[in-house]
């Protein structure tokens, strides 16, 4: 007797082939071990550039502190540490402002001074992040949309011969987000994202491969 049209029917088995198991495995293998290697890859790139840089910088009788690996990377960061902290009082501050007084009387050093110290005020203080809300854009043709993300509302001094309401969006590049376009869009073409500015920078990073179910929320 035939089984019913609503039956569920069990899929055919596939038989067992040791090739294809051997490149299934190998495969799940290189993507679990992969990002470990290039993680800790990058991570002693960026160590052995920073001692390498310091270590002429240290006095004979610290030497003891550079016959490591990342020896010279706790010196930079002590040495940091410390400035920022004499910064903070009014002799640092008197000095910090001394400095800025004198570069921004250099034309061509003021602007580049201005911008990295811009930029890396957002590292140092990521709660007052310039990218306030992750948004779909039409770039860079109408009907495909890139990941941007709103750096500023007031652009009056930007865009008042224009007389529209226009915002500022940074729209990065993938895998690189460093590098981008800055556009001046009218609000009401932007389509907000649910997910937050550092989810949505994943997306760009991991070439949309990333997704939050993946268990790579950060959160």
């Amino acid at each position: 007797m035939p089984p019913p049209p609503n039956a569920a029917t069990k899929p055919p088995e596939r038989p067992f082939h040791i090739f294809t198991w051997l490149r299934n495995s190998f495969l799940a293998g290189v993507a679990l071990v992969l990002p470990f290697v290039v993680t800790a890859w990058l991570i002693w790139i960026v160590v052995t550039f920073i001692d390498t840089r310091v270590e002429p910088l240290v006095p004979q009788d610290l030497n003891i502190l550079t016959r490591f690996p990342g020896g010279g990377l706790l010196l930079a960061v002590a040495a940091l540490t410390l400035i920022g902290a004499l910064a903070g009082n009014l002799v640092g501050r008197w000095i910090v402002n001394t400095a800025d007084t004198g570069i921004a009387n250099l034309p061509l050093v003021r602007t580049i001074y201005g911008g990295a110290k811009q930029v890396f005020k957002q590292v140092a203080t990521p709660e007052r992040t310039s990218f306030q809300q992750a948004v779909l854009v039409e770039f860079p043709q109408p009907g495909s949309y890139a990941i941007g993300f709103i750096t500023n509302e007031n652009t009056a001094e930007v865009v008042h011969d224009i007389g529209e309401d226009l915002v500022a969006v940074y729209v990065p590049q993938a895998p690189i987000p460093t590098s981008g376009f800055l556009l001046y869009l009218p609000r009401n073409e932007l389509k907000l994202l649910s997910i937050p500015p550092d989810e949505a920078l994943k997306r760009v990073i991991s070439l949309g491969i990333i997704r939050q179910q993946d268990g790579i929320s950060g959160k």
